[in-house]
């Protein structure tokens, strides 16, 4: 893997993570972006190292953290995910069902799944669902 990884940006899609983090806090470490990497051309945030993203926008990401909730409870609250249901109760019913005590959802990325979990012994467990075209209600 380079250390710049790759840019997933497309209007419209939403990525999805479901994750058993360590803490609330170090979820949000795992998501933060480190500007002195930035200064050295690395991976600026530790879910892009293991997910091999080299970029986010601050601004079209939401996480949550809930102790030991099934899927379909953790996505309670977050913007368009109403949208993009039909399609998690087709083809992702069983992942939905599992325990996990954390979501990531970024916005306008449409990542491709090349990995697709990460057991971070620092951070915690981080399972790739998919992306989803979302629509504006």
């Amino acid at each position: 893997m380079n250390n710049k990884g790759y840019f997933y940006d497309e209007e419209g899609y939403l990525s999805l993570w479901l994750c058993k983090a360590n803490s609330e806090q170090l979820l949000q470490d795992y998501v933060n972006i480190d500007y002195a990497k930035v200064e050295n051309d690395e991976i600026p945030f530790q879910l892009g190292c293991d997910f091999n993203i080299s970029w986010y926008d601050e601004d079209f990401i939401e996480t949550a953290f809930e102790d030991n909730m099934v899927g379909w409870d953790l996505l309670k609250g977050h913007s368009y995910i109403d949208s993009i249901i039909p399609v998690l109760k087709k083809d992702y019913q069983e992942l939905m069902e599992k325990k996990y005590n954390s979501t990531i959802i970024f916005y306008d990325m449409n990542y491709d799944g090349k990995v697709m979990e990460t057991n971070n012994k620092n951070y915690g467990y981080f399972r790739f669902i998919g992306s989803f075209k979302y629509y504006i209600e």
